[in-house]
């Protein structure tokens, strides 16, 4: 008997959101299962076929965080959160809204959308996806991480400055581990994505 890919695509739907829930409550490491899922729904190469393509789905929409413009000639771009304050400073943070969604693109788009880059370090959701779950304890773990993930991880110049009494600059905090929120904010993409859902069911 043959795999039910319908089936298989409501329990990655299931477990996607158990991730998201779960990175919510505070265990944002879990952004790394969420990656896993992505790649199971969405990544194809020689050897393996993503669940969407079994589906003969390849051609839905998916909702995107990020607009949708030529960044060809863009230096600086944090494309997946928002810069949240609190009362100690500031930190990266989804944004979860469903006002959120700025366009929808076809799969092909969207998974390779650039949505970071700082100086020469450019990565698509693509790359975001698979250092995780390949490289990054998903589904696998390397010595070497990519250069250009490592760079969102470590900030690479992103964060904030605090300020005193009188509004001075004072102490620079990075911004650390911002490709979880990445991430998070990618699963929140899917599971805003109707025609995606729709498939689920």
């Amino acid at each position: 008997m043959g795999q039910d890919f319908g089936q298989q695509l409501s329990k990655q739907l299931s477990f996607l959101r158990r991730s998201c829930e779960s990175y919510d409550a505070g265990y944002q490491d879990e952004s790394v299962r969420i990656a896993t899922c992505i790649r199971v729904l969405i990544h194809d190469t020689k050897s393996s076929t993503s669940l969407l393509k079994h589906l003969g789905a390849l051609n839905i929409s998916l909702a995107s965080t990020a607009r949708n413009s030529d960044r060809s000639k863009t230096v600086i771009l944090s494309a997946l959160g928002r810069m949240q304050f609190t009362s100690t400073g500031a930190t990266w943070a989804p944004t979860l809204d469903p006002d959120s969604i700025k366009c929808w693109l076809t799969i092909r788009d969207w998974w390779n959308q650039i949505v970071y880059i700082s100086g020469t370090a450019r990565l698509s959701r693509r790359d975001l996806v698979l250092s995780a779950a390949d490289k990054d304890g998903g589904a696998h773990v390397d010595a070497k991480l990519n250069a250009d993930y490592e760079s969102l991880m470590n900030s690479n110049g992103f964060g904030f400055f605090s300020l005193s009494q009188t509004g001075e600059l004072g102490t620079f905090t990075p911004i650390i581990d911002a490709h979880l929120v990445y991430l998070r904010q990618m699963g929140h993409e899917l599971l805003s994505s109707p025609e995606l859902l729709e498939l689920g069911k």
